[in-house]
């Protein structure tokens, strides 16, 4: 019997420069020397994640990678991009009535990127009159599509029934064992195209989720795994 034949995806430079044009137009970083500055991605950040992350397209129009690993070194401005790109996948992405959640092992460490999201909001004059800033419950609520971004960690009780459009999951290598990325792997399902991004730091636990997924990246590139949903960079 022939084999079924390979889907053929096309690069849509538009669609790609769509979010590299929000990080500019509404975005503002809020710390050090760079505070109130506009959010312009690095060349690493726009060649070899942001660009191929969401320009890829397949033939309905729909985005290409639907779940992408990301390992960088330390001090590489994690936490500023899992901000800007959970605030694209919450305003940028065209989704009516979207979840969008940043995930990580502990409270204090989901909060971080709660936070620098929030942050953003507040310095940016395009976003701080439309995005309404919960504290209390870390959450975004972006009213114009009745959507909203909340951050979730593996000691909040109950994360069943979410409805995900974007997740980002930050320090993948911290998770103390692979509950919490279970429990929202198939958070996504009824949604068109959804987007799971796990960003983290290189790990040392070989028997981990994150090692798993490592290893998974690492196949991926090397052409041993054909994945073409699974988007891995590591650096």
């Amino acid at each position: 019997m022939p084999g079924k034949k390979a889907e053929v995806f096309t690069f849509d430079q538009e669609r790609a420069a769509r979010v590299r044009t929000f990080f500019l137009k509404f975005l503002r970083h809020s710390k050090g020397e760079w505070a109130g500055k506009p959010f312009e991605l690095l060349p690493w950040q726009w060649d070899d994640v942001v660009k191929p992350l969401f320009g890829w397209i397949r033939k309905d129009g729909t985005r290409k990678f639907r779940k992408a690993y990301i390992e960088i070194p330390k001090k590489g401005g994690k936490t500023t991009l899992c901000a800007g790109l959970s605030l694209y996948l919450l305003i940028g992405d065209s989704e009516s009535g979207a979840e969008v959640y940043s995930a990580a092992c502990a409270h204090d460490q989901a909060g971080m990127i709660f936070q620098e999201a929030a942050s953003m909001v507040e310095q940016s004059p395009a976003l701080k009159d439309h995005v309404e800033i919960i504290r209390s419950q870390k959450r975004l609520v972006f009213h114009r599509s009745r959507s909203f971004y909340k951050a979730l960690s593996a000691d909040v009780p109950t994360k069943e029934g979410l409805n995900i459009h974007g997740l980002v999951f930050d320090e993948l290598h911290a998770q103390p064992n692979r509950d919490l990325w279970d429990c929202l792997q198939y958070g996504g399902a009824s949604r068109r195209q959804p987007m799971q991004i796990a960003i983290t730091t290189a790990g040392w636990d070989r028997h981990s989720i994150c090692w798993e997924q490592h290893r998974y990246a690492e196949q991926v590139l090397a052409g041993i795994i054909d994945d073409p949903t699974f988007f891995a960079f590591i650096a």
